[in-house]
């Protein structure tokens, strides 16, 4: 396969993607729902991917997605909205 995927918890997750392994530590929330964590992670690996980003900022958003995902309650509802990524994202690159 051209591309692979590998998700690890709170470890983070790692990618085989045109010939090099990254990896991704897990970003550290509080935690009150994992219901769909690993959906929103597969939704946004794949949207990260079609919009042509690196390997490294994939796994980071894809991360940061299921992150807040887990500091919501119930799998649709707690959702993030991209706005919401890209602050929490701000927010630990600060």
């Amino acid at each position: 396969p051209a591309c692979v995927g590998l998700t690890l918890g709170a470890a983070g997750s790692a990618l085989r993607y045109r010939g090099a392994v990254v990896e991704a530590p897990g970003l550290s929330v509080d935690v009150v729902d994992t219901t769909g964590a690993g959906d929103v992670f597969h939704g946004a690996f794949l949207c990260g991917l079609l919009q042509g980003l690196d390997a490294g900022d994939i796994l980071r958003f894809a991360n940061a997605v299921a992150a807040l995902k887990c500091t919501r309650l119930g799998g649709r509802t707690g959702i993030p909205t991209l706005a919401d990524v890209r602050t929490f994202l701000g927010a630990r690159a600060a």
